[in-house]
């Protein structure tokens, strides 16, 4: 039982706990029952072991069974009794040990989620963002979506901007060869962000058969360290040259993409577009609505928490750093980066949790399936393939469940703010 709370900070309590001895003593009688059932010892018929014999034997074993079960047991008693929301695991201030005929009392320390007081979500007044779809927007994804139709074909003309040259490459360090930055029969389109400019500069009126050498020089925080600094020497080889051949932008075009003619595409694509720029647009809302719940509340955040999204983040700034080739910065000067901005999501997190708790806000099962089928669709992918990915990224769907759950909370607070022209 709870015998005493003492406020360390104000994320932060000891708990001192009180088991009475008759508890203890009816526990390790019970282990000691069982032990009796099961233990073989020569000379003794099974359940005639005598105890004396057993506590000898056994006695260190059975008092760690009747600690392990019944401390987690009195501590959530503790928790639930002092209603108290932990959020990291307990320490305990001195090592346990039973006397017999004595009652257990010892104390844990535990960070707790902070008292945010009274929550204030009403009255937040936005600035409206207008949704426009330009005319060039429109003209911007139908130029794509010919782009991605286009048809390659084998010329002898010389290579012209936007052409394809089917190449190989032997790559040289210092005059050595290096094979892992050679290419062989590569499709390099002669555009400005298909491979440095230097490359498709020295292929433009090139034909089938010819050879250009094209030099590059490479910084030297370059994140392949193996050209970091130095200067590489490319012999390209044309071994065929394309022209690129566009589809016209007509009705026909349109019917390929399941419209009935070119209006028809053109409205999809302006309510593609605007649906788009709606969702951007109340993500934007939403940003500005946890900016104003964070400066309205002051409140202390537990440090494990903190420290906590201060690792998840630098792991994704990582993830992201690795994927883009580009240097990974120290621990040490990310941690500083990333310290306000972790601070002010793991408010987020408080705040979000308690008005969805007020409100009676959750997240059903209907939401669920919802939302990964709109994940499977938006990837391509089919709803047990993104339940795998969920299993295999993140452990369990409760990441989604936590996202879908924010987003219901922030979409009632929006429902509620002013949107002012």
């Amino acid at each position: 039982m709870l015998q005493h709370v003492e406020q360390l900070s104000s994320t932060t309590r000891r708990l001192k706990i009180n088991i009475p001895s008759d508890v203890i003593k009816s526990e390790t009688e019970n282990a000691y029952s069982k032990l009796g059932v099961t233990t073989k010892i020569p000379g003794f018929r099974p359940g005639k072991v005598p105890r004396a014999i057993l506590e000898k034997r056994f006695g260190k074993n059975v008092e760690a069974e009747v600690i392990e079960k019944i401390v987690p047991e009195f501590y959530l008693k503790a928790i639930r009794e002092a209603n108290l929301e932990p959020v990291s695991y307990p320490n305990i201030d001195e090592k346990i040990e039973l006397t017999p005929g004595q009652p257990l009392i010892f104390s844990v320390t535990v960070e707790v989620r902070p008292e945010v007081g009274e929550i204030n979500y009403t009255g937040i007044t936005l600035k409206e963002k207008p949704v426009a779809v330009e005319d060039d927007e429109i003209e911007k994804t139908l130029k794509l979506m010919q782009e991605s139709k286009a048809l390659y074909s084998v010329t002898e003309e010389a290579l012209r901007e936007n052409d394809m040259a089917v190449i190989t490459t032997d790559a040289y360090i210092d005059g050595t060869a290096h094979e892992e930055l050679s290419y062989k029969d590569y499709p390099l389109l002669l555009t400005p962000d298909s491979m440095p400019q230097e490359f498709t500069t020295a292929l433009t009126g090139k034909k089938k058969g010819d050879t250009v050498e094209v030099t590059l020089n490479f910084e030297k925080d370059h994140p392949n360290k193996s050209i970091a600094g130095k200067e590489v020497l490319f012999k390209v080889h044309v071994i065929e040259t394309k022209n690129k051949n566009l589809q016209p932008l007509d009705d026909e075009f349109a019917k390929e993409a399941n419209c009935n003619d070119l209006n028809e595409l053109k409205k999809r694509i302006s309510d593609n577009i605007s649906s788009m720029k709606k969702g951007q647009t109340n993500l934007e809302y939403k940003k500005e609505i946890l900016n104003e719940l964070i400066s309205r509340h002051q409140f202390d955040v537990p440090a494990s928490m903190l420290q906590g999204e201060i690792e998840s983040l630098i792991h994704k700034a990582k993830e992201d750093a690795t994927r883009k080739n580009e240097a990974v910065k120290p621990d040490e000067k990310q941690i500083k980066e990333f310290e306000t901005t972790a601070r002010d999501n793991v408010k987020s997190v408080i705040l979000l949790e308690a008005i969805g708790k007020k409100e009676n806000i959750q997240v059903s099962e209907d939401d669920i399936k919802k939302a990964v089928e709109e994940i499977a669709h938006r990837n391509n992918l089919k709803p047990e393939e993104v339940l795998r990915l969920y299993a295999v990224r993140e452990g369990s769907m409760e990441a989604l469940k936590s996202r879908l759950f924010a987003d219901k909370v922030l979409e009632f607070i929006l429902e509620k703010a002013t949107i002012q022209n």
